[in-house]
This record gives C-alpha cells, structure tokens and sequence, in this order.
C-alpha cells in the first residue's frame, strides 16, 4: 500500500509503502535512468520517523 509517492520533472520518483501483514515500511528512491534503492524497516512508531526522514532526504536530493 503506497502511504506517499512524488515524482519529479527529471523522471525521479521516491514513494514510501507499507506492508501490513508483514509488518514492514519500504522507501524506494528511483533517480531517473538508475534504477531503483530499497530501504526497509519494521512497521512501528519507532521506525516511522527514521523512515520519514529518509524520504525528505530522497526528495531533498531531487529538488536540489
């Protein structure tokens, strides 16, 4: 399940997804042309901040 997803002008896209039933927390950072980097971490409210923080990161990265 996608909880978040933006896609920027040079074909870049970072989503963030969860898997419930196995409890897991997905940020996947697309740079256009290069593939995809998975980072996980457990579904919980110590992860979820790290994991958020990542993403802005990601977008950081794009929109620098």
């Amino acid at each position: 399940m996608i909880i978040i997803k933006d896609e920027f002008a040079g074909g870049a896209q970072v989503s963030m997804e969860m898997d419930k039933d196995a409890g897991e927390l997905f940020v996947f950072y697309c740079p256009a042309g290069q593939g995809c980097k998975v980072s996980k971490w457990p579904l919980d409210s110590y992860h979820m901040p790290i994991a958020m923080a990542y993403y802005a990161e990601c977008c950081e990265l794009e929109t620098a």
